[in-house]
């Protein structure tokens, strides 16, 4: 019994975690409509890759978001597939969560499992390998060859 209350709670500081988030890139959202902050130049250049010249974890993540609320999945999946794959669960783990409580129980939320982890894990590994691997061999950079698709 006290495995799905543990599990219960998790997914209820899950739950409260997501709404927080939505809330601050709700707000963040708007301060950079209000104020109209550029989001390109030097400031959100990655230092990795402008020291080194080989992409971080994180390369492309801010092109995928652009790409994908242009409606662009593959594009967005290929500039960095994690965005699409979290932002999928974070959907389906919000929307399935928010019907449980407005049916009192009646819809079965998104349960919660480290296999997800791990998944997430294992795309940045592909993701980082794979855009070094094409650079340091053929000299493609994935994240310029996928904004002429």
């Amino acid at each position: 019994m006290a495995g799905k209350t543990d599990k219960n709670s998790t997914e209820q500081t899950l739950y409260r975690l997501g709404l927080a988030a939505i809330l601050t890139v709700a707000a963040v959202a708007f301060l950079i409509r209000w104020f109209q902050i550029p989001l390109t130049g030097p400031l959100f250049a990655c230092p990795i890759y402008s020291l080194t010249g080989l992409f971080c974890p994180g390369c492309g993540g801010t092109r995928a978001f652009r790409l994908l609320f242009r409606g662009k999945l593959w594009q967005s999946a290929l500039c960095h597939p994690l965005v699409l794959y979290g932002l999928t669960l974070f959907f389906l783990f919000m929307g399935s969560h928010t019907l449980k409580i407005f049916t009192r129980g009646k819809i079965k939320g998104f349960a919660y499992r480290h296999i997800y982890i791990k998944i997430a894990v294992a795309f940045l590994i592909l993701n980082v390998l794979v855009k070094n691997l094409a650079w340091i061999i053929w000299q493609v950079n994935l994240l310029e060859w996928t904004a002429g698709l």
